[in-house]
């Protein structure tokens, strides 16, 4: 029992200190263009401006989501499959969003992303 008791409290204790070291660092469009070649097929996380949203129908329940990430220097495109269930809670014009997504560039091209998931998003104030 004490070794079980043991056990739980150093994976606890383990998860507490980890968490934040595995996170990864949040990249801006500019910061990942300026060296793509070191994050190329890696997992990113990514945040900037929403820009040029379109939300696809694919089937019956998906859609995807084909948007622009933009910062003060840089764009960089993005897609993401969603249900269209939650087609009302897609991602708008304006929007400030945290992607963790896959990095997809070959030299002379401007790179992509493939989103796994919207981390945060923020709707820009009304005006």
């Amino acid at each position: 029992m004490r070794l079980l008791k043991w056990a739980c409290l150093t994976l606890l204790g383990i998860g507490f200190l980890a968490t934040p070291a595995w996170a990864g660092t949040v990249l801006r469009p500019s910061a990942l263009l300026a060296k793509p070649e070191s994050y190329q097929s890696q997992i990113v996380r990514v945040t900037g401006i929403v820009a040029n949203h379109k939300l696809r129908r694919t089937g019956a329940h998906k859609c995807v989501q084909y948007f622009t990430m933009k910062d003060e220097a840089a764009a960089i495109t993005a897609v993401h499959g969603a249900s269209c269930a939650g087609a009302k809670n897609a991602l708008r014009n304006r929007d400030i969003v945290t992607v963790e997504a896959l990095f997809d560039w070959a030299p002379g091209k401007s790179g992509s992303l493939k989103v796994h998931s919207i981390l945060s998003k923020v709707a820009p104030s009304a005006q």
